[in-house]
C-alpha cells in the first residue's frame, strides 16, 4: 500500500474507536469541515447532559475536568429536536433489536463546541482529544450537493405553455430502462399514499407550478430563504420523488405520498434534522438526505456518504433502528467504497447504519456512472443523468419564473436517491394497503436489491417496482404502457388481481 493511502487509512477512521479522529486540525480546510465547530461525543455511560450550561452526569461519573472545556466551547446538546429522555430512550429501544457489534452511540451524549476562532477551535479540540472520556472531537462536515459537477446548463427563456413532460421520464419506463413506475403506478396504494416522505436540504424553490406540496406550510422548523446554490437542488430531487400528476410537466415517482420538507442549516445538521424526522414520522415512512461530504486527504473530488462521521452515522442508525427508511446517496468521487482506505466503514459485517444507499449509472445503460461511487455497500441504482425533474430551466424557463422552471438534465446521485425514495414509498403503500402491514427496513433493502436488472458495475441492480410488488403478492390494480395521455391519444391497460377478485374500471 502506498505510503499516501496508508496516512489517508488513520486519517479517515473518524472516531468508530476511541483513538482515532477524522481531521488533523492544522490541516483542516475550510472548504470542507467548519473550522470553528467540533461535534464531541463522551463516552457511554457517563450521561452526560447539559444542564443551564452546566456538564452534568446522570449515572453519577465525574465529568469535572471537562466543564471548562465546554464552556470554553461554548457547548450545546447536538440533537435539540427531542429531550435527553426520549434519546435514551431511541437508544435503548435500538440496542434491544441491534446486534451487539452494531449499536448506534447515545445520541444524547453527542454536543456541539463553537470556538471563539479556528485557532481556538483547534487548540480546543486537541485538549478534548487527550481526555479519556472523549470519544470523538471532529470538525463538522460541510454538506454538499450530490449532483454531477458541470452537468447543468444556464437557464434559458421559452414560450410560456408548460407542456407534458411525462413522456421525457425515462426513469419511469420498464425495467430495464426504468423502473416500471408507469406499469405499477395503478396499483392500488403503489403511488405513496399514507407514506410520509420527509427531504432534507438547504434551501428549496417553494410554489413550483408542479411540486404542490412543496410550500412553506408543510416544513419542520424554520422556512429557508431561496439560496441559488441549493434551492434548485432542493426542488429538482423533491420533483423527482413527488411532483403532482396534474396534466402539465412531470409526475413524481410516488406523486400520493404525504411530503415534508426540512432545512439542515436552520435545523442544526444532519443528526438533528434525523431526530425531528423520526419525531414527526412513523415505521414505514421514508426520509431522504441527498448530500455528501469530501474527504481530501483523499484525493480531489472524494465525495462520500455523509455518514462517515460517526456522528451522522449514529443519528442514521438510530433512525432505521426505530423502522424509517433512510435513503441516501452512496456519492460522487468514483471511489469504491470497499477501498481498504475506508478501514470498513462501509462494510455491512463491520458496521451498518440501515441507510439505504443509491449509486447512478450512465443514464439508461446498465453501466456506472464515470463519476459515481461503487462498492457492496450499494444498494441499488437509477439514471445518473439526463433526467427530466423540475428546476434549473435547462428545458423550459418562461418569463424566467423558476416556479415554472424544467431541466432534462438533472445529474448525480442527486438525480438518482430521489428516484429510489419514491421506488420505496411506492412499495411500502402497496404494502400497508393491501397487506395491511409496514415492510422493514431490512425486507425493503432485500427487495431493493433481488429485484432489478443488474450490471458488472458495483451499484446494485435497477429495481423494478412490478417485480418487486408481484413477490410481494401485491401486483393488484391497473398497468399501463405508456406516460399520461394527450387528447385522443391511446393506451393499453392490463387489470391484474387475484383469481375471483371483483373489479371495477372507471
Amino acid at each position: 500500500m502506498p505510503v499516501r493511502r496508508l496516512v489517508a487509512s488513520i486519517l479517515v477512521f473518524a472516531g468508530f474507536g476511541a483513538a482515532v479522529h477524522a481531521q488533523d486540525p492544522a490541516t483542516a480546510d475550510p472548504r470542507f469541515v467548519h473550522v470553528d465547530r467540533l461535534s464531541v461525543k463522551l463516552a457511554e455511560g457517563t450521561g452526560a447532559e447539559l444542564v443551564d450550561g452546566v456538564l452534568r452526569s446522570r449515572s453519577g461519573v465525574d465529568l469535572s475536568r471537562l466543564q471548562p472545556l465546554f464552556a470554553a466551547g461554548h457547548a450545546q446538546p447536538l440533537v435539540t429536536a427531542v429531550p435527553w429522555d426520549e434519546l435514551d430512550r431511541w437508544h435503548r429501544h435500538a440496542c434491544a433489536v441491534l446486534p451487539e457489534h452494531n449499536r448506534p452511540g447515545h445520541l444524547g451524549l453527542w454536543f456541539r463546541l463553537v470556538g471563539d476562532s479556528a485557532a481556538a477551535t483547534a487548540a480546543l479540540q486537541s485538549e478534548l482529544r487527550r481526555e479519556p472520556l472523549v470519544t470523538h472531537a471532529d470538525f463538522e462536515p460541510v454538506y454538499a450537493l450530490a449532483a454531477a459537477p458541470g452537468a447543468l446548463a444556464p437557464p434559458q427563456d421559452l414560450p410560456p405553455t408548460t407542456p407534458l413532460f411525462t413522456s421525457l421520464q425515462l426513469t419511469h419506463d420498464p425495467n430495464p430502462v426504468g423502473h416500471g413506475v408507469r406499469q405499477a403506478a395503478g396499483i392500488f396504494g403503489a403511488r405513496g399514499r399514507d407514506v410520509k416522505f420527509v427531504m432534507m436540504e438547504n434551501s428549496f424553490v417553494l410554489d413550483h407550478e408542479d411540486v404542490e406540496q412543496l410550500v412553506a406550510a408543510n416544513f419542520l422548523g424554520p422556512v429557508p430563504a431561496y439560496d441559488p446554490t441549493f434551492a434548485l437542488h432542493g426542488v429538482s430531487g423533491a420533483a423527482i420523488t413527488c411532483a403532482t400528476r396534474n396534466g402539465y410537466g412531470i409526475t413524481g415517482v410516488a406523486d400520493e405520498v404525504t411530503a415534508r420538507f426540512m432545512s439542515l442549516n436552520l435545523n442544526g445538521g444532519v443528526e438533528n434534522c434525523l431526530a425531528m424526522a423520526v419525531a414527526d414520522t412513523q415505521p414505514g415512512d421514508v426520509v431522504m438526505v441527498v448530500i455528501i461530504v469530501q474527504v481530501p486527504y483523499l484525493g480531489p473530488n472524494s465525495w462520500v456518504p455523509f455518514e462517515i462521521f460517526q456522528s451522522a452515522f449514529d443519528a442514521t442508525l438510530t433512525t432505521t433502528a426505530l423502522g424509517r427508511h433512510v435513503v441516501v446517496p452512496a456519492g460522487n468521487g468514483n471511489l469504491s467504497l470497499d477501498d481498504p482506505v475506508f478501514l470498513n466503514r462501509f462494510d455491512r459485517n463491520f458496521r451498518d447504519s440501515g441507510a439505504i444507499f443509491v449509486g447512478a449509472s450512465q443514464a439508461g445503460l446498465m453501466q456506472r456512472a464515470t463519476f459515481a461511487n461503487w462498492g457492496s455497500r450499494v444498494d441499488c441504482h437509477s439514471w445518473g443523468d439526463q433526467v427530466t425533474s423540475c428546476g434549473y430551466s435547462t428545458l423550459f424557463f418562461p418569463n424566467n419564473d423558476l416556479r415554472q422552471s424544467y431541466t432534462n438534465g438533472a445529474s448525480g446521485t442527486s438525480a438518482s436517491t430521489p428516484s429510489l425514495a419514491g421506488v420505496v414509498a411506492m412499495v411500502q403503500g402497496a404494502a400497508k394497503k393491501q397487506l395491511g402491514t409496514t415492510l422493514s427496513n431490512a425486507q425493503m433493502r432485500d427487495l431493493l436489491r433481488m429485484h432489478g436488472a443488474t450490471t458488472p458495475d458495483l451499484i446494485g441492480p435497477r429495481s423494478d417496482v412490478p417485480a418487486i410488488l408481484q413477490a410481494l403478492g401485491v401486483f393488484d390494480g391497473l398497468s399501463v404502457d405508456r406516460a399520461d395521455l394527450q387528447l385522443l391519444d391511446t393506451m393499453t391497460v392490463t387489470m391484474s388481481g387475484a383469481p375471483g377478485d371483483l373489479a371495477a374500471l372507471f
